[in-house]
């Protein structure tokens, strides 16, 4: 398994003021980080979002804005992201979070058979649950 790039904390909150998120946006990224796992209809369903824009493609815009700010960790993860892709392709909500996987190193997802959605998880350095 390919190595995620760790990242440095203080960076990205300091990313994430100069982002100048919405209100809704910052909302949605602190609530990911204390939630640590989700999916796209219980992010929609928790926070009462619109279906549409899908929150994911909403989470990779945010994710863009934070990355403006920290180019050299954002590069990495994105480098990391088509890594990991079965299509090599990029996820920029990977700079925050990624796939959930089964004991079995299978993902939790409806293309791997597994589950109806697809179960994402914050990056452990990221959560804030505990605070």
């Amino acid at each position: 398994m390919i190595k995620r790039p760790i990242t440095p904390v203080d960076e990205f909150e300091e990313a994430l003021k100069k982002a100048e998120l919405s209100e809704k946006d910052y909302e949605l990224i602190e609530y990911i980080r204390y939630t640590s796992v989700f999916t796209q209809p219980s992010l929609t369903k928790d926070l009462k979002i619109p279906t549409k824009p899908p929150i994911l493609t909403k989470i990779c815009e945010i994710c863009r804005k934070i990355g403006t700010f920290m180019p050299e960790h954002f590069a990495k993860v994105l480098s990391w992201s088509i890594q990991i892709s079965e299509h090599n392709t990029r996820w920029d909500g990977h700079l925050i979070c990624a796939e959930a996987y089964t004991t079995d190193n299978i993902p939790l997802s409806p293309s791997s058979g597994t589950c109806l959605f697809d179960v994402l998880v914050v990056h452990k350095e990221l959560f804030i649950g505990f605070d």
